[in-house]
């Protein structure tokens, strides 16, 4: 097969698995979601692919280190702290993992089924870790609540006491107007107990009338 066509199919792979973990950031309305952690696999497969062209003489294994170094400023900046509630974390991890799997793609034959793998167990963490996490190792964890209600105190009070009989402890309410009339909007910095999982949270929360919406993170 012609290098240029090898190269060529190279990238696209890393578009597609970069893209499939990207895209599940994406849906969680994370940081960094479908383009950034597409340019970070490609990115990263062609600084490895760059390296293996610059002939004898040259180590590669340095320039991949030094992607793996970069990657550490570009994590960061996904890492965002609310007071106690530390956010983007994981997702700091997925693009690190991204780009290891951008190198593996890089190295061709070998390297794309361990990209395949690696591509696969990132997605399962990312998708059922966190159920099984919340399961097998209850404690407190720190969540943040955005609902948008209308109703008023009513409506807030509900909340309030749909979040006690979970068991959940807010740390912190802020209200502020959201549209017209009456709609608001709720901010909550809680306490989640263990075994309580975010996601049932946000649909019981849900299905309280005049709640409008609800966004948890």
């Amino acid at each position: 097969m012609p290098e240029a066509i090898v190269v060529i199919v190279k990238l696209v792979v890393a578009v597609v698995f970069g893209g499939a973990v990207g895209w599940q950031r994406e849906a969680k309305d994370r940081p960094a979601g479908l383009r950034t952690h597409v340019l970070v696999c490609v990115g990263s497969a062609v600084y490895a692919l760059a390296s293996m062209s610059f002939g004898t003489g040259s180590d590669p294994a340095r320039v991949a280190a030094q992607v793996a170094t970069g990657m550490g400023f570009l994590g960061a900046g996904t890492i965002i702290r609310h007071g106690s509630v530390v956010r983007g974390l994981t997702t700091a991890a997925s693009l690190w993992a991204v780009a290891a799997i951008g190198i593996c793609i890089a190295l061709g034959e070998s390297g794309f089924w361990i990209a395949g793998v690696a591509t696969a167990v990132v997605l399962l963490t990312l998708t059922a870790m966190r159920s099984v996490e919340v399961r097998l190792l209850p404690r407190e964890r720190p969540a943040r609540l955005t609902l948008r209600l209308t109703g008023g105190p009513d409506t807030a009070a509900a909340v309030r006491e749909a979040l006690g009989a979970k068991g959940v402890t807010v740390e912190s309410v802020e209200m502020a107007a959201a549209g017209p009339g009456d709609l608001r909007e709720m901010r909550l910095l809680v306490e989640l107990p263990g075994g309580c999982a975010l996601t049932d949270l946000v649909e019981t929360l849900s299905s309280i009338e005049r709640v409008e919406s609800v966004r948890g993170e």
